[in-house]
């Protein structure tokens, strides 16, 4: 198994590699970030300042080179919007609200999810069956940004169960309707796939052999169906986990979440380049590790795949 973790480990490196060469590239590409700050009319003197401050003054190879080195030291630059503050610092906050926000996604999606689809593979063609497909037709059409608003105009605005918006750290009431919008709608495929999956795991020989032994239905269905069903699923759901992380931004916009989403779109919009850079990397990071983490789960479920590594 560590032989497994460590060659998907250094695979990684090359990936990361390439995502920081190619934001500098595409950045680099945007224009001028200091004047775009400082405007039209300031003194060049003033303008040169700012520029040696943020590195801006050297040649693009050079500045390359000094941020690989603040990278391999966990140094993401300093924001320019925000009057130096480190950028390391400026993600982390937002990470920490984004994190809690999909982990609360993730666990409604996957216990509704996991649930409707074993529920439809045992019975097929009934009534639960066609109901939970129905639902899950519905939840992949909604987008996530009209079922937020939906709920904020409900829960929050008519019957004021939940904060209308903002957050408070340690207050989970700001975080409860934004995860039930987000997890709502990775519910339905989660459901769709593990029913799919579970039923194409149920026709194979072997869960009619443990059949043919007399062993309970629901000990076939959850001890030989399910493990084997997971691997695919799993795939989704490591994928959605990390898509919640860098993706967000409309939930987070709706709600008046901080997280790293709103900072993103924020950077945007005023150009604070080394910001943009340093979330880029983040999510690419956030994305390799869910990766690491999905080869790592099929390991544990089918150990013939590490065997074939």
């Amino acid at each position: 198994m560590w032989s497994y973790f460590v060659q998907r480990l250094l695979q990684a490196v090359p990936v990361l590699l390439g995502v920081a060469l190619i934001s500098f590239g595409l950045t680099e590409l945007s224009g001028d970030p200091v004047r775009g700050l400082l405007g039209q009319s300031t003194r060049p003197e003033i303008v040169a300042k700012v520029k040696e401050f943020y590195g801006y003054d050297r040649p693009a190879p050079e500045r390359f080179a000094r941020y690989l080195w603040r990278l391999a030291r966990g140094d993401l630059g300093a924001s320019i919007s925000n009057h130096g503050l480190p950028v390391t610092h400026l993600l982390l906050d937002g990470l920490k609200v984004t994190v809690k926000l999909a982990l609360g996604a993730m666990i409604v999606a996957v216990a509704l999810g996991l649930l409707s689809g074993i529920v439809s593979a045992w019975r097929p063609r009934s009534v639960l069956d066609y109901a939970s497909s129905g639902l899950a037709a519905a939840g992949i059409s909604f987008p996530a940004f009209f079922l937020a608003m939906l709920f904020l105009m409900l829960f929050a605005v008519r019957l004021k169960w939940f904060p209308v918006g903002g957050y408070e750290e340690g207050r989970l009431e700001y975080l409860i309707l934004p995860s039930l919008s987000l997890g709502l709608i990775m519910t339905a495929s989660v459901s769709r796939l593990s029913r799919n999956c579970l039923l194409e795991t149920l026709s194979q020989d072997y869960v009619r052999t443990a059949r043919a032994k007399g062993l309970a239905p629901w000990r076939v269905l959850l001890g030989h169906a399910l493990p084997n069903a997971l691997v695919p699923v799993v795939t989704v759901i490591g994928n959605d986990f990390a898509g919640l992380l860098c993706g967000a931004v409309l939930t987070e916009t709706v709600y008046g979440l901080p997280g790293i989403g709103s900072a993103l779109n924020r950077a945007i919009f005023e150009r604070d380049l080394p910001v943009v850079m340093g979330a880029c990397l983040v999510m690419a990071v956030i994305f390799v590790v869910a990766n690491l983490l999905v080869d790592l789960t099929y390991a544990a479920l089918d150990p013939r795949i590490r065997y074939a590594e």
